[in-house]
């Protein structure tokens, strides 16, 4: 995580970590989560604020209270040169459809697009010790922080009960459907995901201790965005840019971890040698590829890690490395329509595969499938797929699930790897 402060002191932390963290998260930090232990980014609240909103024509775009000019992406372009810090937040899959000029399902009015905090002060924490680091012209003043940071105790999560919105027939006819739009040409694979839905009477910050804690997300968040909370398991690089270097890591191909190092280098062989999903994954890695060549410079983009088997606690993956060179003086707004919404959770071709899915899928997705992470003046960033991602409204807690399909898809086998990809939040 390179985000650069201007000044960065020791903080001596009220008590242990992370559970120290809880009198910030629930008065509206935002936590980007690097590990296992609580590593990562706490940006302290405060700071401007950008949201889009749909306002049933289109978007409408206000930082702090102040509507602004353009479209979503060319609103947060600006809003970055007249903050000296870097900004954390999130996109929604339908956002970026929009911006990208492709199919998306219809949305009621007022739904939250994106929403992004400007960063004033932040606590950086690395093996339970933290650092408070600043961007604003003066260093930081610790003491400032006392009154916000207290040690309290953290609430146990609550078990969820997660139901999927549609039935396994009703999965196995949608599989086929796409399966036979694939036989006949109209596309190569498509990824079609699933809500499930729980009553939620818990803590999210509880869920989120317990959760990264399990998933050990390696681009895992927590962030409040007005009045949904979004909790992040994500392990999939969308995008990263430093200077002119741009680079992705799409993931297609999913096995279960057990635990049993027989079993699971095992099934890591065969998730390695499935055509399946070797020819599922190839055909994003092609996709990403294309969408990067769009704001790349002429020969620069190359695969320089194919296909590698990952583990995570609950699931391996086949992941790949797609990198570029930008363009010159490539902007923030172009660089997004070309890459969001993500080949991994669209297909191929996207504007087919989209036109069907906002036919198919039981809602619109929101913010799972859209882009999350932090974003630099200069143009530097980090962006995760919020995939493994759940969006909490009140006692209202929907997190998705998906899979890319192929010709070679097998409907039980699908319905099965959702509920595979659901481990990773359940208690």
């Amino acid at each position: 995580m390179d985000l650069t402060p201007r000044h960065r002191l020791p903080y001596p932390l009220p008590g242990p970590w992370p559970a120290c963290a809880q009198a910030l998260l629930n008065r509206g930090a935002a936590w980007l989560h690097t590990g296992g232990t609580g590593d990562g980014l706490l940006a302290l609240p405060g700071g401007p604020v950008l949201t889009s909103r749909w306002g049933g024509a289109a978007w409408v775009t206000d930082l702090n209270g102040q509507t602004r000019p353009g479209t979503p992406w060319e609103a947060l372009e600006s809003a970055l040169l007249e903050h000296p810090g870097p900004w954390i937040g999130a996109a929604s899959f339908e956002l970026a459809c929009d911006e990208a000029v492709l199919p998306r399902q219809a949305l009621p009015l007022d739904t939250p697009g994106q929403h992004w905090q400007g960063l004033w002060q932040a606590l950086h924490i690395r093996e339970g010790k933290a650092e408070l680091w600043s961007w604003e012209d003066t260093p930081p003043d610790p003491s400032a922080c006392a009154p916000l940071f207290k040690a309290d105790a953290v609430l146990a999560p609550v078990p969820l009960v997660l139901l999927p919105r549609w039935n396994e027939a009703h999965h196995r006819a949608a599989v086929e459907a796409i399966r036979e739009r694939i036989l006949e040409g109209g596309f190569y694979v498509a990824n079609l995901c699933v809500p499930f839905d729980s009553v939620f009477h818990g803590d999210p910050v509880g869920l989120a201790f317990q959760a990264f804690l399990k998933a050990r997300p390696p681009f895992g968040a927590l962030l409040e965005l007005g009045d949904l909370r979004l909790l992040s398991l994500s392990m999939e690089r969308l995008l990263s840019r430093r200077g002119d270097r741009l680079w992705s890591q799409p993931i297609k191909g999913s096995a279960p971890l057990t635990g049993d190092t027989v079993l699971d280098r095992a099934a890591a062989e065969a998730l390695a040698a499935d055509p399946k999903e070797r020819a599922e994954h190839t055909m994003i890695v092609d996709l990403v590829r294309n969408d990067l060549g769009r704001v790349a410079q002429t020969g620069t983009v190359a695969v320089s890690q194919a296909m590698t088997v990952e583990p995570y606690p609950t699931v391996q993956h086949l992941v790949s490395t797609v990198e570029a060179q930008a363009r010159p003086r490539l902007g923030l707004a172009d660089l997004f329509r070309a890459v969001l919404p993500g080949g991994s959770v669209t297909g191929a071709p996207k504007h087919a595969v989209c036109a069907h899915l906002a036919q198919t899928e039981a809602a619109p997705r929101g913010f799972y499938c859209g882009a999350l992470g932090w974003i630099a003046p200069n143009g530097d960033l980090d962006l995760t797929l919020p995939i493994r991602t759940a969006q909490i409204a009140g006692e209202t807690l929907t997190y998705w699930a998906g899979g890319g399909i192929t010709r070679r898809s097998d409907a039980a086998r699908e319905w099965a790897e959702l509920h595979l990809k659901t481990r990773a939040i359940m208690g």
